[in-house]
């Protein structure tokens, strides 16, 4: 399951620089960014975990977390000057509760600062 964070800009909007500046910062080294054009992978350390595995009655909730890979999320970004609705999506596919926490963080931060509304 992927949660989507989309951060719609209004008046205030960032540069690409300045998101990348932003994440690293935020991040503050635990990270690593791979930039492509228009999307940002976001790489954490560590394997992903699973804080309900030990409680009985939660098989389900254990098997769709089991196929995770890795902790990342990705942020997508859509600036461009003709964008009708420029905005950033802050993605997580089937992430353990401290990506989703990370990313949410994130997109909260961005929203925050600029201005923006967070969305789902």
């Amino acid at each position: 399951m992927s949660l989507d964070r989309y951060v719609n800009f209004k008046t205030k909007k960032p540069t690409k620089e300045q998101l990348q500046m932003i994440l690293e910062d935020y991040l503050g080294g635990i990270g690593e960014i791979e930039c492509h054009s228009s999307r940002w992978f976001v790489a954490l350390p560590g394997k992903p975990s699973f804080p309900f595995r030990r409680l009985d009655g939660l098989e389900d909730y254990q098997a769709m977390y089991s196929q995770a890979d890795g902790r990342y999320f990705e942020v997508y970004i859509n600036l461009e000057p003709a964008a009708d609705n420029p905005n950033i999506d802050v993605l997580t596919r089937v992430a353990d509760e401290f990506t989703n926490n990370v990313a949410q963080g994130f997109a909260e931060l961005i929203a925050r600062y600029f201005n923006a509304e967070l969305g789902f």
